[in-house]
């Protein structure tokens, strides 16, 4: 080997450790957070957190809240509460919203679901309006309540329209089928969906092994050089 090929091959293999340096730490955060999104359990217990809260017109007394994991109702001004039982999740609540021109009709908007009671909260039904993520539709974002029992929600692709408490809808999404594939299938690819029940063990194994690879890598450059200073010492 000639005396340049050495010299470039040595200059090759310098810079290759630097950028290695650089770019691997950068590499670790979106690595470990995606390990985390995969498995949130490892970040300890969720915490409920107050999303919504309302006050029934009819009695001052009776407040209703909404959290990220259900209702609750307090009879006693926020004193005390008690957890509302529902039969379904419909994901943290968004907002709750009293009927002006029916006293004990109330909404509860989820981010999955939307809800319904006719007696101040009671009893809850789940309406038939459920649009999935698996639809295009996304999540729940906002509701609005009209006159003559109109109700208008709004989720992250459109809108839904009823005049009849919710019987019957009338939908409309604002952008086009073909933005929803893609998002959808940057998401599946980020997250191996794509591959069924083994693609986000997949995304896992991937991950571990390229935090694995950068951490050892690390060690690695760490150790020659701390060699070749005791050499050189």
């Amino acid at each position: 080997m000639t005396k340049a090929m050495s010299n470039s091959r040595r200059f090759f293999k310098r810079w290759h450790k630097i950028i290695g340096l650089i770019v691997g730490l950068p590499m670790l955060v979106p690595v470990v957070t995606g390990l985390l999104l995969q498995f949130p359990q490892l970040l300890g217990p969720l915490l409920e957190v107050n999303t919504a809260i309302t006050i029934d017109p009819l009695d001052p007394a009776h407040w209703i809240r909404g959290t990220n994991f259900g209702l609750h109702h307090s009879f006693d001004r926020g004193g005390s509460w008690m957890e509302s039982p529902l039969m379904w999740s419909p994901g943290s609540i968004r907002k709750l919203v009293f009927a002006s021109n029916e006293p004990n009709l109330v909404y509860a908007l989820g981010a999955q679901a939307l809800l319904v009671s006719h007696d101040s909260g009671r009893i809850w039904e789940l309406l038939s309006l459920q649009l999935s993520q698996e639809a295009g539709w996304g999540e729940f974002l906002d509701i609005s309540l009209g006159k003559n029992h109109q109700l208008l929600v709004r989720t992250e692709a459109g809108w839904a329209e009823s005049n009849d408490k919710g019987l019957n809808w009338i939908t409309q999404t604002a952008h086009s089928a073909e933005q929803d594939s893609r998002y959808s299938l940057i998401h599946d690819l980020h997250t191996g969906y794509w591959m069924g029940v083994a693609g986000p063990w997949a995304v896992t194994v991937t991950a571990a092994g390229t935090i694995l690879l950068i951490v050892s890598g690390f060690l690695i450059v760490l150790n020659r050089r701390k060699n070749g200073a005791a050499k050189n010492g």
